[in-house]
């Protein structure tokens, strides 16, 4: 039995490209807060400096640079990674209050 999985980030539209692109950039600028908060400056600097650039190029990248976008967001995707491993005391998911 497989599980069935959407399609894969070449696959998409442009559209569903770019935003899949600057919804990673406003990840990392939200999380180099937390980290910037936390005293992790060098990473917060990064991701910051990673989703800003990001998201300043993400309508360009998903409609004429297919594999680079594809690249840049696996890396953006490690970025967020790490930042999970450093700080997993960052609620990840919605809490009620």
């Amino acid at each position: 039995m497989s599980i069935p999985t959407g399609p894969s980030f070449n696959e998409l539209p442009p559209a569903e490209r770019q935003a899949v692109l600057e919804r990673l950039a406003v990840t990392l600028g939200r999380n180099a807060a937390w980290a910037d908060a936390e005293g992790d400056d060098a990473l917060g600097m990064v991701m910051r400096s990673v989703g800003t650039a990001l998201l300043s190029v993400a309508a360009d990248l998903a409609n004429t640079e297919t594999a680079l976008a594809e690249d840049v967001a696996g890396r953006a995707i490690g970025l967020i990674t790490t930042f999970h491993a450093r700080h997993p005391e960052y609620p990840v998911g919605p809490a009620l209050h």
